[in-house]
C-alpha cells in the first residue's frame, strides 16, 4: 500500500477539522489525490467547512451498506479532494453500523481511490474510525489549542500514545494561539515542542461558517498558509 495514511488528533475544540481539511487543500494543490474521512459519525462538520451535502445514498453508512465499498462515495470537496462524512439527513440508529472491523475495511477500501487519506480524528478513544485510523496512520498530526482542559486531555493520552507507539509518529502543532493561556506554561505541563505553530485566525468561524476553508480565503494571515504547506511537506517525509 503506497497510500499514506495522516490522523489529525487533539481534545475537543482544538481545531482538528480545521487542520484536517486545510492540510488536505495543501496536500492536493501538489497534484495529489486526497480523500478526507470524518470521525463525527452523528453529524457533519466538513460540509459545512467546504459548503457541500452529502445525501443518503453518499457519505460513511451508505459506503457501509455497501460492503464498506467507498466507491462514489465521497464528496467532492474541490480540484483533487474530496471527503467521506454522514449524510446531512442523519439518521441516529445508523450509529450501530460502525465497529472497529467495518472503520478498518472503510479505511483500507479509501487508500486504493487516493494519495493520502486524512482522518479527522476524534478526542474519544471509543471512535473507531480515529482509533482505528491512529493504529493505522503513517503520520498523526496532534493539534493543540493551549488551555487547562487541552492539557488535561494531553495528560490522559500520554499513556495510550506509549502503549500504541503513536508517540514516534506525532507532529504537534500549535493551533490559534490567542494568549489566553501562557504558552511556555502550557508547553511546559505537557512536556512538548511544538514543531509548527498556526496564527490565530480572527474571522476564523465566520469563514468556516460561510464555506471558505482558510487556505482558500483571501484575508487570512500570509503566515497561516506557509505554515500549512510547510506542515503538508512534514507529513509527505
Amino acid at each position: 500500500m503506497n497510500t499514506k495514511i495522516i490522523t489529525v488528533w487533539g481534545a475537543n475544540g482544538s481545531g482538528k477539522t480545521t487542520i484536517a481539511s486545510n492540510l488536505g487543500i495543501a496536500l492536493a494543490s501538489r497534484n495529489l489525490m486526497v480523500g478526507i474521512i470524518s470521525s463525527k459519525l452523528y453529524y457533519g462538520e466538513l460540509q459545512g467547512i467546504f459548503a457541500k451535502r452529502v445525501e443518503n445514498d453518499k457519505g460513511i453508512y451508505s459506503a457501509i451498506a455497501n460492503g464498506c465499498n467507498t466507491k462514489n462515495m465521497f464528496e467532492t470537496a474541490a480540484s483533487n479532494l474530496f471527503f467521506l462524512s454522514v449524510p446531512n439527513g442523519f439518521d441516529a440508529m445508523l450509529l450501530t453500523a460502525v465497529r472497529g472491523e467495518t472503520a478498518k475495511e472503510l479505511i483500507e477500501d479509501a487508500t486504493m481511490r487516493f494519495d493520502y487519506i486524512i482522518i479527522d480524528g476524534s478526542e474519544e478513544l471509543n471512535n473507531p474510525i480515529s482509533s482505528i485510523g491512529l493504529t493505522m496512520s503513517h503520520r498523526i498530526v496532534v493539534a493543540h489549542r493551549a488551555s487547562a482542559k487541552d492539557c488535561l486531555w494531553q495528560a490522559s493520552m500520554e499513556n495510550t500514545s506509549g502503549l500504541l507507539n503513536l508517540s514516534g509518529k506525532m507532529i504537534h502543532v500549535l493551533n490559534g494561539y490567542d494568549k489566553t493561556c501562557d504558552k511556555l506554561t502550557y508547553m511546559s505541563n505537557i512536556g512538548v515542542k511544538f514543531a509548527f505553530e498556526l496564527p490565530y485566525v480572527a474571522d476564523g468561524r465566520i469563514l468556516e461558517n460561510a464555506g471558505k476553508p482558510f487556505l482558500s480565503a483571501s484575508n487570512v494571515p500570509g503566515d497561516y498558509k506557509k505554515t500549512m504547506q510547510k506542515l503538508a511537506s512534514q507529513v509527505m517525509m
